[in-house]
């Protein structure tokens, strides 16, 4: 299938776009509500079984640099097709995988797949919506929301549905891969590029912006912001199975703090889109999850309520974060540039959060110290959007 008109083509790259984005958080959110089964069968614990999250996001701000190398060789469109077969082929991989090591290398390919494909979207994005990039980030955004939100609530099932097995259940998300790889195929064949374009490429090589202070504190807060998602995203599940609630009704918990962040992560975006405050926003966003949290630690509250509220906050967070590099450049090489730099710190730093979590709680022997962590992390946010934002 070739797309040929034009406007058809800007609504099938919408729609593919979407496709592609569930590819990138499935692989990470559909572990935490069979961590206990993982821990169990395959003897790990808390610190190393916290490494399927935090590897992967390790390997999201370790290897997005090459993003720019590699489109400058095969293209945007290509690089991203690519990337998201790894993506599909490490998550495959799972039904296999039978021990720690094993298991740990699925997450750190998967990793690199999101690594390159997020800021190569942004570039995407960048070029062919340079005036709707709000509202596109938004399907992104609401594309993560809907794959993290069905891999986290189905997983359970289709372990049950599957005699037990969570290795089957985490490798059945391989299908969002092949359903995004092919609903690219039309972009990759529309994208011819011009001589011009192929000059600008190679004049402008792709060099990330190590001296500009405003992208490093873009760093530092995309990382606090994502830190705090994944965490949750990790441990919410055993937090809550930890007081005394089945493994279900963890797994909807999960599952509600998905669908709210995805939900958030297509409406904010939308609603300002033709504004430049981002500001009240994101200090709304970052109070919601604090809410949340807060009223998770003391207890007698609904979890599930609590994990809306941290849903609410999650899912306005991520796409504000992945705006103002969009609000600051001019060009979509420039973009694909800053969000590279933004999410290789970023990446790391939201790495270690969860690990730390997992740490702190095999020290402590509970969860509440280690989310006042998080309650802290979130203040730190809360202060650099006061001083960073407009």
């Amino acid at each position: 299938m070739i797309v040929k008109s034009k406007n058809l083509y800007m609504i099938w790259s919408v729609f593919s776009l979407f496709i592609l984005s569930m590819n990138l958080r499935a692989s990470i959110t559909s572990i935490s509500p069979v961590l206990k089964n993982i821990q169990m069968d395959l003897h790990m614990s808390s610190a190393v079984v916290s490494l399927l999250t935090a590897l992967p996001v390790f390997c999201m701000g370790i290897f997005a640099p090459l993003a720019g190398k590699l489109s400058e060789r095969w293209g945007i469109e290509l690089t991203i097709a690519l990337s998201v077969l790894l993506i599909g082929v490490s998550t495959a991989l799972r039904l296999i995988a039978s021990s720690p090591v094993l298991l740990l290398v699925t997450a750190i390919l998967s990793g690199i797949g999101i690594a390159i494909t997020g800021p190569l979207i942004s570039g995407y994005i960048k070029k062919h919506f340079p005036r709707s990039s709000s509202s596109m980030i938004g399907v992104y955004s609401a594309g993560m929301g809907i794959g993290a939100s069905l891999s986290a609530g189905l997983v359970v099932p289709v372990m049950h549905a599957f005699h037990q097995s969570w290795n089957a259940a985490l490798a059945i998300w391989s299908v969002f891969a092949l359903a995004g790889v092919l609903v690219w195929i039309p972009i990759i064949k529309k994208s011819k590029q011009s001589q011009a374009t192929k000059n600008e490429s190679g004049s402008q090589k792709s060099r990330l912006p190590w001296g500009n202070r405003y992208v490093w504190l873009l760093m530092i807060m995309f990382g606090l912001q994502s830190g705090v998602y994944y965490s949750l995203a990790t441990w919410l599940a055993p937090k809550v199975q930890d007081v005394g609630y089945s493994d279900a009704y963890a797994a909807m918990t999960v599952t509600v703090f998905s669908v709210m962040q995805m939900i958030c992560s297509f409406i904010i975006p939308i609603i300002i889109n033709n504004s430049t405050k981002r500001k009240p926003w994101m200090l709304l966003c970052a109070l919601s999850s604090f809410t949340g949290i807060f009223m998770l630690i003391i207890g007698g509250i609904s979890p599930v309520f609590c994990a809306a509220l941290a849903g609410i906050g999650a899912g306005g967070l991520f796409p504000l974060a992945m705006i103002l590099p969009l609000d600051a450049t001019s060009t979509p090489k420039e973009a694909s540039d800053w969000t590279a730099m933004i999410q290789f710190g970023g990446y790391i730093i939201s790495g270690i959060i969860p690990m730390l979590v997992g740490v702190i709680k095999d020290m402590t022997d509970t969860f509440d110290i280690a989310l006042i962590a998080l309650l802290f992390t979130l203040v730190v946010l809360m202060l650099l959007t006061l001083k960073v934002t407009t």
